[in-house]
């Protein structure tokens, strides 16, 4: 079974840092402008006068939330949810179902790049935090912009940092600085250590190819940097305050990292690196 079969990996996002609501509050901020609006949210309000999209995909869709969130905005009136995971495709159809999605969201178990060789005339195509999981991006960017039709779109919200095997010592200097000036009540481990996960071998398995890849099939129309680039590597190092951490110290701690991304995503030539996730709207390149 592979590491995305198990619907746990899905649903439980309590160490994710993208799930605090301090943190998601700014990183709506930094793609919409707003701390209520969410990104889908923004990107509705950036394609209104243009919605429903009407024939799009959804690409590494997991449990579905993409695609359901799609629907009940207006965004599109017909999704296709792709996903290599019969467990996550079965609960994507269940909760489909319940939502009373079934007319309008269709799901398929199958490879993104062997499904979207055979698409066509699609008015968008999404990949939300599932890009990063999937390799030979030039390939699959062709494919992708091959299967829209003129004026078509590709949307992603993705990590696009260091890929899994180029993290070294110095890349993480900042990180261990920054995580000792944190409360000693919410620091978990000695050492910050690279973010890879060895239980799942595709997880940034060639993220730091997508923007190059994007590039060069795509007119990119829109990005918004929203960082991560501390987040992302320490906040699943530290206590919650479910673990025994003061919860004083806990959104201190958040605190303090968020307004450390901000001066980074300022200053970018400081760190000599762009921010780790984004959010990017792009046509076809003629």
């Amino acid at each position: 079974m592979s590491y995305w079969d198990s619907l746990q990996h899905h649903t439980v996002l309590d160490d994710l840092w993208l799930s605090h609501p301090r943190v998601r509050e700014r990183i709506n901020i930094r793609v919409s402008g707003e701390p209520g609006t969410w990104t889908t949210t923004w990107l509705k309000n950036r394609l209104q006068p243009l919605l429903p999209l009407e024939r799009t995909v959804s690409i590494g869709c997991g449990v579905g939330n993409l695609e359901r969130d799609l629907i009940r905005q207006g965004i599109a009136s017909q999704v296709t949810g792709v996903d290599v995971s019969e467990p996550c495709i079965q609960k994507a159809v269940e909760l489909a179902r319940e939502a009373g999605f079934t007319s309008q969201i269709t799901y398929e178990c199958r490879d993104a790049h062997e499904w979207l060789r055979e698409a066509s005339d699609l008015a968008a195509v999404f990949f939300h935090g599932s890009l990063h999981h999937l390799d030979h991006l030039d390939e699959l960017m062709r494919l992708a912009r091959r299967s829209l039709r003129p004026g078509g779109f590709l949307f992603l919200d993705e990590y696009v940092g260091r890929s899994r095997d180029e993290w070294r010592f110095r890349d993480l200097l900042l990180h261990n600085v920054v995580y000792y000036l944190l409360p000693k009540s919410v620091r978990r481990v000695r050492r910050i250590p690279a973010p890879i996960n060895h239980y799942d071998p595709t997880e940034a398995i060639r993220s730091s190819q997508i923007e190059r890849a994007v590039a060069a099939h795509f007119d990119v129309l829109e990005r918004r940097d929203y960082g991560g680039n501390l987040l992302s590597v320490i906040y699943g190092h530290l206590w919650r305050p479910s673990q025994g951490s003061d919860p004083a110290d806990f959104e201190k701690a958040v605190a303090f990292l968020l307004a450390v991304e901000d001066f980074l995503l300022r200053h970018p030539r400081l760190t000599r690196s762009r921010s780790y996730c984004t959010v990017i709207l792009a046509q076809p390149r003629a």
